[in-house]
């Protein structure tokens, strides 16, 4: 009992962080210390040369080393790409070429990187199914760590990951980069002010309409000669390669991530965030592969919803066989008592709702609108979300404070995902326990909370 008050104390300090976290570290960017922060970047793929791209424009960011598994990505040599992978991927391939100021190292093998004393810090952006393996050595190697998310592909991958954390001075920042928004810290402050009234309902999709073909059927075939299969597997099981995996297109497949751990943790990660909540106490999902003839293992269409002790709902959907709108403006909605929020990365617009049957109201609450510009942009700030959450890491690195999405956060919303894609997989309402992370009314979804390693892999 006394373990148990002790883990319900943590989460109520959690959500009260979750309630905070990101609304101070974030009003300005002022670097005391000049002095640059040497960084390596693990993954230099698609998000990974996004985020490469980010961190060079700092000024207290020093690039020294790079990693991959893929030849041209490490060179950064664009026309050493193979063609079948700009014919899959088209423009997920991405454009290289950079011009660095200093002579950068390369490395094939991530601990190789790890093992470089020249290094302070490390981008992590490789597949899913690596986070946890690859964050856990960085912190054991003294490096302070920028992880993209989801933090992996199960619970107990994140709550290794922790220990580890907790057994260092390292500090880890979860790339859920709609924390460093300007826009979602002010809606944020709406909905806890209250002027919305109580929030019951809490709303987001994601569409890609990939209909008839998706991402094609394959045969198993030899990869590239420069692209290392094998190594690209890591901890799961060994499988013959095919073009529609790697890179990039892993995405569909459940072995190394899925839509709801790509898209759907932003979402889950801003309502919760918002709403001062952490983990769900159930969750169901329904859907299935109903339009889409490809070799995905996951649905292509997915309603998921998230039960909160205080009384609201979260819900999601995942449509890639249809496109459209389903706001009048934004992709985040919040329903409240008084009023209703939707909100962009851009802006927010707050319309009041009306009296229902029986009900007689003297008065509403005004509608509202805010747009984000260049104009009433404050100083240190981009629009772009990407370089804020990149700044507020390194500042953090230089100051030490708590980043704007520390590893206790991104773990409670990379626990959606997994929670989800659980549900859909059993279909059936499943119960869980925040404190003990489990879920309480079936054993088979508890054995799914992790998987087995290939060997030589081990958390």
């Amino acid at each position: 009992m006394k373990t148990q008050t002790t883990r319900r104390s943590f989460l109520k300090d959690s959500a009260t962080l979750a309630a905070t976290v990101g609304l101070s570290n974030l009003a300005t960017y002022s670097f005391g210390n000049p002095t640059k922060i040497r960084m390596g970047f693990i993954g230099v793929g698609n998000r990974g040369t996004q985020l490469l791209s980010a961190f060079m424009k700092q000024a207290t960011c020093e690039v020294v080393a790079l990693c991959d598994i893929y030849e041209p990505y490490l060179s950064r040599d664009d026309h050493q790409v193979n063609s079948r992978f700009r014919e899959e991927n088209g423009a997920r391939i991405p454009k290289m070429g950079e011009q660095f100021t200093n002579t950068v190292k390369r490395y094939k093998d991530y601990k190789e990187l790890l093992a470089d004393k020249n290094i302070d810090a490390v981008c992590i952006a490789t597949p899913d199914h690596w986070h946890a393996l690859q964050t856990i050595d960085a912190i054991k190697a003294g490096k302070d760590v920028y992880i993209e998310k989801p933090l992996g592909m199960t619970v107990y991958e994140g709550q290794k990951m922790l220990e580890a954390q907790k057994q260092s001075n390292r500090l880890v920042t979860v790339g859920l980069h709609r924390r460093a928004s300007i826009v979602h810290q002010k809606a944020a402050e709406v909905i806890r002010s209250g002027r919305l009234g109580k929030i019951t309902v809490t709303r987001a999709y994601t569409f890609n309409n990939l209909y008839p073909n998706g991402i094609g059927k394959r045969t198993q075939e030899a990869p590239p000669a420069d692209f290392d299969w094998n190594l690209w597997l890591g901890p799961r099981a060994f499988r013959p390669y095919q073009y529609n995996i790697a890179p990039y297109k892993f995405r569909w497949w459940k072995e190394y991530s899925s839509q709801m751990a790509n898209w759907g943790v932003h979402y889950t990660d801003l309502m919760r965030w918002m709403l001062g909540e952490t983990t769900p106490v159930s969750v169901s999902a329904m859907g299935g592969n109903y339009v889409i003839d490809d070799d995905r293992t996951i649905p292509d269409t997915m309603q998921i919803c998230f039960e909160f002790s205080k009384g609201t709902l979260a819900t999601l959907g995942i449509y890639e066989g249809s496109s459209g709108r389903p706001f009048p403006f934004g992709e985040l909605e919040f329903r409240g008592t008084k009023g209703t929020m939707y909100v962009s990365d851009r802006g927010y617009r707050i319309y009041h709702t009306t009296e229902g049957q029986f009900q007689k109201w003297e008065e509403h609450m005004e509608d509202e609108a805010y747009d984000l510009t260049k104009d009433n942009l404050p100083e240190g700030y981009s629009l772009d979300i990407t370089e804020n959450m990149v700044r507020d890491f390194l500042n953090c690195v230089q100051t030490r404070k708590q980043p704007c999405c520390p590893l206790q956060e991104g773990h409670y919303s990379t626990v959606f995902a997994h929670l989800a894609n659980i549900a859909m997989e059993l279909k059936q309402q499943l119960y869980w326990n925040p404190q003990q992370e489990i879920f309480t009314n079936s054993e088979e979804a508890n054995k799914r909370l992790h998987y087995a390693y290939r060997k030589p892999y081990h958390l």
